[in-house]
């Protein structure tokens, strides 16, 4: 973490899912990909983790772009516990200098989808990672959510949702279809996908 200028809250918005709630702020919370904060590494080095965390209702935290999505433990307290995530928010948030690693969706360019069979489980990550950056992950970011590929097994794709898609009731369902479909139209009709707990 870098800047020390004040971030502001510019919206507040509901996600498909009752537990988490998008807060938007006026400029880039991170530098580049997206971040989970959940309890225990940063707590202790970071202001906004801590305070946030203090809450004892925090669940996880998701930050991408210009946004931060807060997953509380129960959707009920929203009602009493939003004007104070969005006072710490607006107190100690930092911006942070990187993220999680992503793969540029540049590499699809020159991309032979009929040989995507033939790569190694390895390689198959990647490709799978940057068809996930050109189309799945924004259209995840608009709901504060998004996903992690966990590894690629032969056809089977195993991703862990992030921030407001994590425990969606929509996002094991519907979602996970939307993305098993748009992975087999992409790169392979054999393709599974499968969430990771």
């Amino acid at each position: 973490m870098q800047e020390t200028q004040a971030f502001t809250v510019v919206n507040i918005e509901l996600t498909p899912n009752p537990r988490s709630v998008k807060f938007v702020l006026d400029r880039k919370v991170i530098a580049s990909g997206s971040k989970t904060i959940e309890e225990g590494g940063y707590l202790e080095t970071d202001a906004f983790a801590r305070n946030l965390f203090a809450l004892e209702i925090v669940d996880v935290a998701y930050l991408r772009d210009n946004f931060v999505s807060v997953t509380l433990i129960s959707a009920d307290l929203w009602v009493i516990f939003k004007d104070k995530v969005k006072n710490i928010i607006e107190a100690d948030l930092e911006k942070y200098a990187d993220g999680d690693d992503e793969v540029s969706a540049s590499i699809l360019d020159d991309f032979d989808k009929a040989k995507y069979p033939q790569l190694s489980d390895d390689e198959k990550v990647i490709i799978v990672e940057a068809v996930l950056d050109s189309s799945v992950r924004p259209a995840l970011a608009n709901d504060g959510g998004g996903l992690e590929v966990i590894e690629v097994d032969g056809h089977i794709v195993r991703i862990r949702y992030q921030g407001a898609c994590g425990g969606c009731p929509s996002a094991t369902g519907g979602t996970l279809r939307v993305i098993e479909n748009h992975l087999r139209d992409q790169l392979d009709p054999e393709i599974k996908v499968h969430t990771y707990v």
